[in-house]
């Protein structure tokens, strides 16, 4: 029986055509030398253009290209924190920010948001975490691993907490934020309260564009902040490569050809999983609004013995069983705060996605109650 690993951050899709393409002629072309560490003028205008376009008054000089988004969040990690600074991150949350305060000053914060709330973050929640020793409160919009996308008037709420609180930057990760199901998700460099000199944006190309592979991140902040940034990459992984550059401008430029087919299979398979999730008794979910994710509650089918004999006592034990006897990938909850819960891709081929979610189904279904 072959694997299907549901547990993957990126999805199958090919990179866009006008990407390669534009790499293959840079590669013709010999592009193949050091680039400028910020990045081409070319990129940074093309990005900075399309935030235009959204309403975003944005220059080239405060857009820093990086090899990922990954290191876009080490790069900030780096400038700005100091030993005893904190970070404040709701959870659930992309297991990487724990990996990357490994390497980082500072500590993480968990502010834990809750299903049956809808993963809502509120003000409250938010001014009785924050403290004097906050650097970073560092939001995902549209959330990974719950799909949740905070709305404009959401974003400016909490904005208006951060306000009192004059050495904290808000870093918003918004690297799906092409990827949504209703309404755009509005940057939150479009809301009122983001002070210019403390207000980030990291995103880039692995998700929305299927550019996993390339590597290809940018930071959006204030020219003070984005020198630094320059500096540290410029000392540790200097620059992108040219060629993969003009695939990055190349595909901004072309990114209303790319996108639609992407979004309509995704949107397609998100219905498939809700279905094939709604099939299993017991189980609770919510319904992404953004990224390709469902993040659903296993917790009734835990405490539970399978055809193995063996004890299925966390959401760990819940996938490792479901990969020994069903070739099922899923990925713990428990990475990223949750326990009891999985991460679980619909960017994957729809047949086997539907064959995925039998195999969930029958895999659970026949666990026994100790």
């Amino acid at each position: 029986m072959e694997v299907i690993s549901l547990a993957a951050g990126s999805s199958y899709f090919r990179s866009p055509e006008a990407a390669t393409q534009a790499a293959v002629k840079a590669l013709h072309e010999g592009k193949t030398f050091y680039g400028p560490s910020q990045g081409t003028p070319e990129l940074r205008k093309a990005i900075s253009q399309k935030y235009k376009a959204e309403g975003i008054s944005l220059e080239p000089s405060q857009v820093l290209i990086t090899p990922g988004t990954k290191q876009a969040l080490f790069n900030l990690f780096s400038v700005l924190l100091r030993q005893g600074d904190d970070v404040v991150v709701p959870t659930p949350a992309w297991f990487g920010f724990h990996e990357l305060m490994k390497y980082s000053n500072g500590t993480l914060v968990p502010l834990p948001t809750k299903l049956e709330d809808g993963y809502k973050l509120t003000p409250d929640m938010l001014r009785v975490t924050l403290s004097e020793r906050t650097r970073i409160l560092l939001l995902t919009n549209p959330g990974n691993p719950t799909g949740r996308v905070y709305s404009k008037s959401e974003l400016e709420a909490l904005l208006e907490v951060t306000k009192d609180y004059p050495n904290l930057y808000v870093i918003s990760d918004e690297i799906y934020d092409l990827v949504t199901y209703g309404s755009p998700v509005a940057s939150i460099l479009s809301c009122q309260g983001a002070k210019a000199a403390r207000t980030i944006v990291v995103n880039g190309f692995s998700k929305s564009f299927a550019m996993s592979g390339w590597r290809l991140g940018f930071i959006l902040g204030p020219d003070e902040l984005i020198a630094k940034c320059v500096h540290f990459q410029n000392a540790t992984v200097a620059g992108v490569s040219i060629f993969i550059q003009d695939a990055a401008q190349a595909t901004v430029e072309n990114r209303h050809e790319a996108l639609p087919h992407m979004q309509e299979i995704l949107a397609h398979n998100r219905s498939v999983m809700q279905q094939g999730l709604d099939a299993i008794p017991e189980v609770r979910y919510y319904l992404p609004d953004g990224a390709y994710y469902f993040f659903p509650d296993f917790s009734q089918y835990l405490n539970r013995t399978s055809i193995t004999g063996e004890k299925i006592s966390t959401s760990v034990d819940l996938c490792r069983y479901l990969r020994t006897c069903y070739n099922l990938e899923l990925s713990p909850g428990d990475y990223f705060g949750a326990p009891g819960h999985a991460r679980m891709s619909f960017a994957v081929e729809t047949p086997r996605l539907q064959d995925a979610l039998n195999r969930l189904r029958q895999g659970l279904l026949l666990l026994t109650a100790d």
